[in-house]
């Protein structure tokens, strides 16, 4: 008996020394949550980090960091003079690249990060819409706890509602890696006391270079990814061909209707389905089938959506509307020579182009012609306005 109790004893007094040490470790640990990479006015890097510092006598304690070097890893040790807290990555969340740097390439800054075993590949990438360091030492109006992990959380849960493609580093280095597909990453914005996502970066392999509004992502995500029920968009319709359903009593003065005029329709719930396929003639010749099963969430105009009549003519001109999108996104594209649907991927594997070279799929996909087919289902009708 005196055995065990002994036994017991000294089990105990490891256990509580040894959250001693523990909580000694943390506090001698600055752990990374983001960094950001701009080009200095003499052409070195600079690197800004955001730290979260363990303090158990007080709450989230976030510090930011900024060091110019000619490597990340110069800046990083640079850094560590500013500091008496030990710094690591395990906890890095995101990664921003400054517009103008991010126009220059920046393969070798992403291959750092690849290279750092304590870095997950699902470490989110993003360009600021001016420079890293403005992004990670805005002043917001409401306070967070950590900046890293606020701007994590933004593009995360934008990711988990299907309003944009997910920004990983694994994506990100499979897609410049690949011969006909080229990365899409968010940009961040500071302004009104926040920060957000205002828009999107379109590269060429690993350069940015075209910006697209947030309104459009979802004609170009509906053709690389397929909906679940969580995404949503608002479209605009021509109201001419709704003139004779709409009720009178609300709308007395609709013989004088400007041409402009439009209905807009919210549709949410949205389950869609795509498919690419590729003509096997040597021009690239491409079919797109787009199905949409989705709720009508909301309608600007009254309309008698019972009659069945009303529900395919609300159909047909939305599924004329998207389609339009789609191909006024896919010219933009070609125009831009970028591929972030992945038509050359396609291509290539269609006509068993093994050796396709990144310089020959783009003076093909200049040429590329495509033929868009959507349907779009309504299955319940929501709120109207």
């Amino acid at each position: 008996m005196k055995k065990r109790c002994l036994l017991l004893l000294i089990l105990l007094a490891v256990s509580l020394l040894g959250g001693c040490v523990e909580n000694k470790y943390l506090e001698s640990l600055g752990m990374i949550t983001a960094v950001g990479y701009d080009e200095s006015d003499n052409n070195e890097l600079q690197g800004t980090i955001v730290l979260y510092q363990f303090n158990p006598a007080m709450q989230d304690v976030e510090k930011v960091l900024s060091s110019q070097a000619n490597t990340t890893k110069g800046a990083r040790l640079s850094l560590n003079f500013d500091t008496d807290h030990k710094l690591v990555s395990g906890q890095l969340r995101i990664a921003i690249y400054g517009r103008e740097l991010a126009g220059k390439g920046i393969s070798h800054l992403v291959d750092t990060l690849e290279r750092d075993s304590s870095i997950g590949n699902m470490v989110y990438l993003a360009v600021s819409d001016t420079t890293a360091e403005d992004i990670l030492t805005y002043e917001m109006t409401e306070k967070h706890s950590n900046k890293g992990t606020y701007l994590y959380n933004l593009v995360k849960q934008n990711v988990e509602s299907e309003l944009l493609i997910a920004p990983t580093l694994q994506e990100f280095i499979t897609d410049t890696g690949s011969v006909g597909k080229d990365p899409i990453l968010p940009i961040l914005s500071a302004s009104e006391g926040t920060l957000n996502i205002k828009g999107f970066a379109l590269f060429h392999k690993d350069r940015f270079v075209k910006e697209i509004k947030n309104e459009d992502l979802f004609y170009i995500r509906s053709i690389i990814e397929n909906y679940n029920t969580a995404g949503s968009v608002e479209v605009g319709l021509p109201l001419e061909p709704f003139k004779s359903h709409i009720s009178r009593d609300d709308n007395s003065n609709r013989e004088e209707m400007n041409e402009e005029e439009k209905i807009f329709i919210v549709l949410d719930s949205i389950k869609s389905d795509h498919h690419i396929k590729a003509g096997k003639q040597k021009k690239p010749t491409f079919t797109i089938k787009l199905k949409i099963d989705a709720r009508l969430h909301e309608i600007t105009e009254k309309l008698k959506l019972s009659e069945p009549k009303i529900m395919k003519l609300v159909e047909k001109e939305t599924s004329k509307y998207i389609k339009k999108n789609i191909m006024k996104n896919i010219k933009m594209l070609q125009e831009a020579k970028v591929d972030p649907i992945g038509f050359g991927m396609e291509y290539k594997t269609v006509r068993n182009h093994g050796s396709l070279t990144q310089e020959e799929w783009d003076n093909l996909y200049k040429d590329a012609t495509f033929d868009v087919k959507v349907e779009l289902n309504l299955i319940r009708t929501g709120v109207t306005d």
